[in-house]
Order: C-alpha cells, then structure tokens, then sequence
C-alpha cells in the first residue's frame, strides 16, 4: 500500500475529510488530490499490474500468473507495480490480469496462464494489444484509449450489466481503504454524519424504494422504521454474510473485490436506526472473505470512521466480524442471531421480529451483503438516479451467480427487469457444449424451475410472484438435455434434509422421508418387495401430501419451501420421474444405478483399457479380442465409457 494510514490520518485527515464531504473544491489540498490521484491510477509513473486475487482466480492459476509476471519484470530489470484485486466477475475468463501504462486506458486480458505473459507483456509494452484473451480496455478518465481496442463493456458478458454494486470489482485493492476512498467511498457516510439527520437517510431509504435483495423482497425502509420505533436502551445491525445456497457466490465475489461497499451500508445503516454496533456474520471457512473483511473494518477504525464520537458527531459505532460454523440454517436470520448469542442456530418462531426483539432481547437491523451495499448509492447519488434503472416495483440492479450448464460461469448485475433469456444467451452465452436448455433452478434449493419455455421472463419481483416462482437470493443453476433433474432434485432434498437443524418435526422427519423416496427413484431396485414398482410409485404418491404439511407447519423457511423444488419438477418433468420409476431407466444416464453399459462390437478393437480399469470386474475379453460387459456385474460407474478411446461403449 501506498504510505500507511496513520500518516494518511495524520497529515491529510482533515482535508480528505472535507473533500469526502462536500466534494472537489477551489481550495482543496493539494496533497489529497495526489493521493486521490495515485489511488484512482488516473496518474501514474511505472506501468501497473492488476491482478486477481480471489479464491476463485487462485484455483483458475493466478499465484502462477503473478510469480511469472514478476519473473518477466525481473529480466527485464523493469519496474512494475503490481496490484491486487478481487475478481471482475467473469469467472470463466480468470485468471484475469489488468495491464495499464502511463497515460493510456487500462487493458484487460483473460485468461490468462504462466506461459502467456512474457508474450503478452512484451507486446503491450511496445504499445501492440494482441487478440487472444482480451477481454477490453477501461476509461481510467482522462486517458488515452487504445484505437480500435473494443470497450469492457462491450464484451458480450458484461454488455447489458448496469454495474452499480460490483463497479469497484477488479479495479481497486480491496485491502486498501484509500483506494476505495479515491473512487468516492466513504463520502455518503462522512456527508450523512455531518449534514443529514438520522430522519433524512431513512426517507432518501424510503424514497428510493430499495427491497431486501434476500429473496422476500421486503422493503427496508420499513424494516428500519420498526427498529427504529421499538424502544430499547441498544440496538444493532447484523450484515448476513453467511452465502450457503448451492451454486450462489454473488456475496463471496462482492465482499473478496470490494468489501468496503457493505462495510459503508452497514454503517449507514446503524447511523440511521441509531445502532451503536455492528456485526458482520459469515462463514469460517471463508477465509479469504474474513481476511479481506477484518483489513477493511481495522482501517476503517484507523481513519477514525468508526469508533467513539465519529468526527466529532456524538455517533459512536463500532463492527465485529464474527464467523460461523457453516449450517445452512444460519442464513435464516433468528438463527443467525442464535449463533451470535453462544446457541445452536436454530430459528425461533415469528412473531417478535428481530427488529422487535433481536438479538440479546434488542431491537436488531438484518441485512444481507448485497442489500446493505445499495444503502451507499442512495445516499450519495439519491432517490432519483437510484430508480433510474429497475422497475416501478423493483428498483435498482440484482447480483445474479450464473452456475451449472451455462457456457460462461460468473457474477452478473443486471438492472430489475432485464430478461432471462438475454442473460442465458448473451451474458453466459448460450449453453455449454451447444447443448438445448431444459430450464434454470432459481432461488437454491428452496427455489423452484423456470422451463425453457418461459425464459422470456422479467428477473424482477413482481413478475416472479404472478409467476409463483422464487427469486432468491440470485442463484441461478442451468439444466441441459444432458442433466437429470430427478437425480438434481434427490441430491438438493439431501442437502435440506442434512441442513434441518431438528428443531421441528415436520421439517426433520418430513424431508427425510422424502429423500427416502427419491433415493430410491434414482437406484436400481432390489430383489425384495420394498423396492418394487408399485411400492416406490405409492412413495411418489405420497409427496404431495408430504411437502403440503412440512411447508404449513415447519417452523422457518427452510422447511417451508423444502418441496419447492420438487413440486415444481414434478410440474416439469413428469416423463422423466415416469421413466425413472417405471422403466427403471434414467435418460439423461446420469442417474448410475438406472444405467448399464454395452460394447459395440463392429467398433471394438480389444484394446484392454476398459478391461484393466473396470474397478468390479465385468468386462471380459482378451487382447486384440473383441470385449463385453457382464450386465449382473456391472455397478454402472461409466469408468469404461470414460476410458474407451474409440467410443465403443454406449449406454444402453
């Protein structure tokens, strides 16, 4: 980092403070506008390295891309700065490295691998941007741009994005509190403790009609005005950032890029309701999310944001980071706050709320990661710009997590209302393999099925609920002709049924039973009679009995929507549980039990390698002879179909 924050508190405190408040001025310090300016890269001396450094880009190869970037700036006795970053979003083009020189837009490039770079870096550097893996220039401001170099948001995953929330990601250190400052963070808070009332931040709240981006929709204003009409000697405001659905990372992308955005909101937040703590929750193994979280709140209380008497307000505001244990549960808020209080994280009944009777017995403001990161936005631009982009009922952008089939896998935000089929076929980019869409699970494991049929739908509140489908909190799982859904639905009701925290019974032995049902669906049935036809067709009977009385009488909303996944498969994909329980066969043969194999003889050619890697012995055959499997054997692992390099093993 760039100087350290006690000289940064000490020597220009004052005049950053006054520009954070009432923006650039006449007479602003000169030393601020250059630390401003070094901090934004809007001028800079040595050319700059961006390079991601989140969990996900660690797994793609970016430790490697580094070590070989500083390896090629070694030999050529080159300076470089180097910068570390949270990811863009576009999880499929990581590692993904930002390249700027002196005076010129800043270059992105990915994926990028170890054995690219001294490619690639010696044509930047003489002022050539090759094709290969790049991804677009950015507008720093003020710079020149690279002639017929295609913008960023050009590029076919973020056209159409309005990047609000994740505008940061990529672009600045996260562990670097300066560099946020320098792109105008932390200006709604200073200007909202100096010149606006805790009234007037709840009204620009109410004003802009900002909804809980956790899948209910609930208005925040008037969670903040039940909070703030309960009287109490304390309150707090907890950021849940405890991510736990299947194929949901919009959080962890957020927080691993760009951290201070939530960090802000929640202090906004808490100077509004007139909380004097705060708690971010999450996940212990979430480690790099925990570090970047504890750097950011430690330099937040070093430029004296937080604390006792915040600039001399008379609001005093503290954060804890606390780190669960990892259950499911703990997502549903009254659980979370049993997790903070030394308990099991078990949800308690409603009502009291916990903005009535929260955590400790005190009035409580729960908000996840991504609604509390729209609080900074409003305040700082307002109302208006706010709900300039959405719809009448759904205002501002949503994070959306693109997983499963999709052909690009990634974090987008795009504004409330924007279609889903543009999102599958522009910003993923149709699906993977060339392959038909079958339909998205939206909403996690509670969530329900949107078929392909009716991707034309608005991702938007309001369309969802005339819909009956969930919107979550943004996840989105991609089937393809190739995926089964039954098996999906039996692995996702495992899930729910090991997540159950016991609490109550419907839920506990309710979900149980049905795993029970469908694990036998996707199996092979055995000799006895608890495995034949009618017996598991009666068990299938029985689920929508089931599912209507755990989803009335479970206490939280994990048993509540528990069957939503499977009721709407069952709507869905009818044939396919047909199929499943009646013909004993799974036809997308994902399903290993249901599936067997055979070897064409015509194309065989008693190669051996099926034979040698069988782990249950039943292939036979010689060399040079034409092999066959022995189906009583045969456990339908599929390790000969993996193997055979002549494609002479089908599933039969």
């Amino acid at each position: 980092m760039h100087g350290n924050i006690k000289q940064i508190s000490q020597d220009l405190l004052p005049g950053l403070l006054d520009y954070m408040a009432k923006g650039l001025k006449d007479d602003t310090d000169e030393g601020v506008l250059n630390e401003l300016a070094f901090h934004k890269r809007s001028i800079i001396k040595h050319p700059c390295l961006f390079v991601e450094d989140s969990n996900s880009a660690k797994a793609a190869g970016s430790v490697q891309t580094l070590q070989a970037i500083k390896d090629w700036a070694q030999s050529k006795a080159l300076h470089l700065d180097v910068v570390l970053t949270g990811g863009l979003g576009y999880l499929s083009g990581q590692p993904v490295i930002g390249i700027q020189l002196p005076g010129r837009n800043r270059l992105f490039f990915g994926p990028v691998q170890d054995y690219q770079v001294s490619h690639l870096m010696e044509a930047v550097m003489k002022h050539f941007v090759p094709e290969e893996n790049l991804l677009g220039q950015w507008d720093v401001g003020g710079q020149i741009e690279w002639e017929g170099v295609p913008y960023l948001h050009d590029h076919p995953f973020f056209a159409g994005q309005e990047r609000r929330v994740l505008r940061l990601n990529g672009i600045i250190d996260p562990c670097d509190v300066m560099d946020y400052i320098a792109w105008g963070g932390y200006n709604a808070f200073v200007k909202s403790i100096r010149f606006y009332t805790h009234e007037e931040i709840v009204q620009l709240v109410e004003a802009s009609s900002v909804r809980g981006r956790s899948g209910s929709g609930y208005p925040a204003a008037d969670k903040w005005q039940k909070v703030i009409s309960t009287t109490a000697r304390k309150r707090y405001v907890i950021c849940n950032a405890d991510e736990s659905d299947p194929g949901a990372y919009m959080h962890r992308v957020l927080l691993e890029g760009n951290p201070h955005v939530a960090i802000e909101g929640l202090m906004l937040a808490a100077y509004a309701i007139g909380a004097s703590e705060g708690i971010i929750y999450t996940r212990s193994r979430y480690s790099n999310v925990v570090d970047r979280l504890e750097c950011a709140v430690d330099q937040v209380r070093e430029l004296g944001l937080i604390g006792q008497d915040i600039l001399g307000s008379g609001f005093s505001f503290d954060i804890k980071i606390r780190k669960g244990p990892g259950a499911y549960v703990c997502g549903e808020e009254t659980a979370l706050i049993a997790s903070l209080e030394g308990k099991r994280g078990m949800p308690r009944p409603k009502p009291p709320y916990p903005a009535k009777s929260g955590l400790f017995g005190m009035p409580t403001l729960v908000h996840n990661v991504e609604t509390l990161s729209q609080i900074p936005l409003i305040v700082d631009k307002g109302p208006q710009w706010y709900k300039s982009v959405g719809t009448e009922e759904s205002s501002g952008t949503k994070l959306f997590s693109l997983a499963g089939r999709f052909n690009k896998h990634g974090v987008v935000e795009v504004p409330f209302g924007y279609i889903l089929k543009d999102l599958t076929d522009l910003n993923a980019q149709g699906v993977k393999n060339c392959k038909k869409a079958k339909a998205i699970l939206a909403g996690g494991p509670s969530g329900k099925f949107i078929s392909s049929k009716n991707f034309d739908i608005a991702l938007d509140f309001e369309d969802f609920e005339k819909s009956n489908l969930i919107l979550g909190s943004g996840s989105l799982v991609l089937l393809d002709e190739s995926s089964c859904s039954v098996n999906l639905i039996s692995h996702l009701m495992k899930f729910i049924q090991k997540e159950s925290c016991g609490k109550c019974i419907p839920c506990r032995e309710g979900t149980r039973r049905m795993a029970e049902i469908l694990d036998k669906v996707i199996r092979r049935p055995e000799r006895d009679k608890e495995h034949d036809t009618l017996h598991r067709f009666k068990g299938v009977t029985q689920l929508n009995d089931l599912a209507r009385v755990i989803g009335e009488t479970s206490l939280c909303g994990l048993g509540k929507g528990a069957a939503n996944p499977l009721l709407s498969a069952l709507e869905h994909f009818r044939e396919e549980f047909e199929e499943h329980l009646f013909n004993r066969v799974c036809p997308a043969g994902v399903c290993q039990d249901l599936r067997s194999f055979v070897i064409d003889a015509e194309i065989c050619n008693g190669c051996y390698v099926c034979f040698s890697k069988c782990p249950e012995q039943a292939i036979i055959g010689s060399p040079r002879q034409v092999h066959a499997i022995i189906p009583d054997r045969c456990t339908g692992c599929g390790k000969c179909h993996e193997v055979c390099k002549f494609n002479a093993v089908f599933i039969q």
